[in-house]
């Protein structure tokens, strides 16, 4: 009888333990995940925000070449109004340091950043192990900026540093949409 009872306790010890376990791993691997959804949306989000700055500046066109139906994009204004979007998306100040509320957790690189004319076509660029070649006036920018790696990432990857440097690129050009009257 005493027998008895002791496996039935030894049992329920033993299966408790077991759902503890697998509860911490669970959420262990939950926190995870967690985070990598967290860096991809960051990611994502930096990509929408490039993209919109160098449409901004793809939409800075001579007007005096426009009439004569030629696509040039005005270099200095579109550098202009790249920086101007691209801070006032990422809520950045005006050397691209991060202001509260700011999607990344540092300053802001621009690593490339370059108007592509139909004087300059076909235009080839290698960064890195990235290469592509522009084939339309265009406008590309390549930005780096760095994100907190959470507390997870720190546990499971011994040694990495409290950040990590995240890299964006994106090329966009204008788009004209020719009205008959």
């Amino acid at each position: 009888m005493i027998l008895s009872s002791r496996i039935g306790r030894d049992r329920k010890g033993f299966a408790s333990v077991t759902f503890l376990v697998l509860l911490l791993a669970i959420m262990a691997v939950g926190s995870l995940l967690a985070d990598v959804a967290q860096l991809y949306a960051v990611k994502i989000a930096a990509r929408h925000y490039l993209n919109l700055s160098l449409r901004a500046a793809a939409g800075q066109l001579s007007l005096d070449d426009l009439k004569d139906n030629r696509i040039v994009i005005d270099e200095p204004a579109a550098r202009d109004r790249f920086y101007e979007v691209l801070r006032a998306n990422f809520k950045l100040d005006g050397t691209n340091h991060p202001l509260p509320g700011s999607l990344v957790d540092g300053p802001v690189e621009v690593c490339y950043f370059r108007v592509v004319n139909s004087d300059m076509l076909p235009f080839s660029y290698t960064y890195g192990s990235y290469s592509e070649t522009i084939t339309r006036p265009a406008v590309t920018g390549i930005i780096r900026f760095p994100v907190k790696v959470s507390f997870w990432g720190r546990i499971v990857s011994s040694g990495v540093p409290d950040s990590t440097d995240m890299y964006v690129h994106s090329t966009v050009a204008p788009e004209l949409i020719a009205e008959h009257l």
